[in-house]
């Protein structure tokens, strides 16, 4: 009879071992789950950022630089750089030339010469893919003579022209006369490295080139 009295309590003990084991699993069943984040969606998320933040690249184009010689400095004046500059620079804009700026500066114009690799950086920062550099220089043998060269941005040249006034007894006039030279030499070139014409540009010349 000992053995059955002792298997009363026993009982009794696995009965509330067993009841509190119920609860535990009720109360977890009851709290609130924290959820599992989708590795999936994470890494799609940190792959494809929102594109409302991405900024528009840039088509290319060309930086238009113009530089003044010690020569021209010392023989002539600044509004004959000017003039020059701006007869050159109406040429590309009305010919719809994709002309990049400086950040800093809308025209980049030098009273004095800039290595090739510093220019290339400001290109660069402007976005443009060539080089347009125009130099003014006034030589012993001419009021002014006018260089464009055209480089990319490894520093190639990869063409340039030349024009210059007549030497005369007066300068009136051989300003113009060196910038319509040098634009009638630019003109073959249009649509071409260092002179890229806008989109309309083009659709114009291709229908002037169908009429003819």
């Amino acid at each position: 009879m000992l053995p059955i009295a002792q298997s009363v309590p026993l009982r009794k003990a696995v009965v509330s071992v067993l009841f509190v084991f119920l609860l535990t699993i009720a109360a977890y069943s009851q709290a609130p789950q924290t959820a599992v984040p989708d590795n999936k969606n994470q890494s799609a998320s940190i792959e494809n950022p929102s594109q409302g933040s991405e900024k528009p690249m840039r088509s290319g184009g060309v930086f238009f630089a113009a530089l003044r010689t010690q020569n021209h400095i010392a023989r002539s004046d600044s509004n004959k750089f000017n003039e020059a500059v701006d007869g050159v620079e109406q040429f590309l804009t009305s010919n719809k030339v994709v002309l990049r700026e400086d950040p800093i500066r809308t025209k980049f114009r030098l009273e004095s010469t800039m290595s090739k690799e510093n220019l290339i950086h400001v290109a660069e920062d402007a976005g443009a893919s060539n080089v347009l550099q125009l130099t003014v220089d006034r030589p012993a043998t001419s009021w002014i003579e006018l260089t464009i060269q055209c480089f990319d941005l490894q520093g190639k040249q990869l063409w340039e022209e030349r024009a210059s006034g007549a030497n005369q007894f007066t300068s009136s006039g051989h300003v113009q006369k060196a910038v319509k030279k040098l634009t009638s030499r630019l003109a073959p070139k249009l649509g071409t490295d260092c002179l890229p014409q806008s989109e309309g540009a083009k659709a114009v010349a291709a229908q002037n080139g169908e009429k003819r």
